[in-house]
């Protein structure tokens, strides 16, 4: 399960740290240009709809299994209500509908040792997996509950470590990442991401933080630059280069200055000189309100890409026919 955007983009605009890991969690988790421009409103909790307060208080206490203050300041951003914890052990967020009052997602830290075993287990197995080497301690447990459109609710987990972050749909696994410190990167790797950065922004990546991502879909490494605003992903097994970043480079987002019929020829030169893909016969549908645009052809892999206000490529990331990266 993915993050909303409206989601990252408050977490982007007001600096609300969700994890530890929260660079490499917004790197994975899609694009955030021109997206902390739009401002969050500000208020007091006690200007809130009491109904509101308590359904928030609520949420958190069927996760942490106590009653959690919050604090008093409130922000509201394109129609949501974020609410978070006081205590700073706790760590908490609400998320509520400013329209209709419902909240749409809660997380809070609890200790380790309310960890559920099965999902440490879980956790281990696949973290050996990724690298058996490694010796993985989970040190905090993060909990989240989320409702979809049908309001169905859906239970997400964070187990993470000072070189680790797990995250549980359920009691399965959903995404696994082992991170790097320093001494530790794969010099393979890092001389690959500095070249081929190079190579499509005419610019040196400070790279910041490796780590390797691994999900259903895919098995990469994930190397980011300073604030996690540069990155590339290449594949664990093949080697390719899956998707380049560079949102250092975005300016003031235009959301005239594209369409969906002239998108394709933006992003064309980029798309070969960097994958080698010839985006002939593609069409593209831009993801709405944000500056991202879904390029697809039949039978061919899908390009996603980012542009700033003066129609560059900032971020392309290609999905195959099989939608396997690894």
């Amino acid at each position: 399960m993915k993050i909303g955007k409206w989601l990252l983009a408050f977490v982007v605009a007001t600096g609300v740290l969700l994890t530890p890991y929260s660079k490499v969690t917004a790197a994975q988790d899609g694009p955030l240009q021109g997206i902390a421009s739009k401002k969050s409103e500000a208020k007091k909790l006690a200007d809130l709809d009491a109904k509101i307060v308590e359904a928030a208080k609520k949420s958190l206490r069927q996760l942490a299994d106590k009653d959690v203050e919050l604090i008093d300041a409130v922000s509201i951003y394109d129609n949501r209500i974020f609410l978070r914890t006081k205590a700073k052990e706790d760590n908490g967020y609400v998320v509520v509908d400013q329209k209709t009052g419902k909240v749409l997602t809660a997380s809070i830290y609890v200790s380790k040792d309310k960890a559920n075993p099965k999902q440490v287990e879980l956790a281990m197995n696949n973290l050996k997996e990724i690298d058996a080497a490694q010796t993985f301690e989970v040190e905090k447990v993060m909990k989240m509950i989320s409702y979809d459109d049908k309001s169905s609710e859906i239970a997400t987990a964070y187990l993470q470590g000072k070189n680790f972050s797990v995250r549980f749909l359920g009691d399965k696994v959903d995404f696994a990442t082992v991170i790097y410190p320093k001494s530790e990167w794969n010099a393979e790797i890092k001389k690959k991401a500095e070249r081929e950065f190079k190579a499509a922004m005419g610019r040196t990546m400070e790279i910041s933080s490796i780590a390797r991502n691994k999900d259903k879909g895919k098995d990469v490494w994930s190397v980011l630059g300073k604030n996690g605003q540069t990155a590339v992903d290449i594949g664990a097994k093949t080697g390719r280069v899956w998707s380049v970043t560079d949102f250092q480079a975005v300016g003031k987002t235009d959301k005239v200055a594209l369409t969906e019929k002239n998108a394709v020829s933006y992003a064309a030169a980029f798309a070969k000189k960097v994958f080698n893909i010839d985006l002939k016969g593609y069409t593209a549908r831009k993801v709405p309100d944000f500056p991202v645009y879904e390029m697809t052809k039949q039978g061919a892999p899908m390009v996603v890409v980012d542009f700033n206000s003066n129609k560059v490529v900032t971020s392309m990331s290609i999905k195959p026919v099989n939608g396997i990266r690894n």
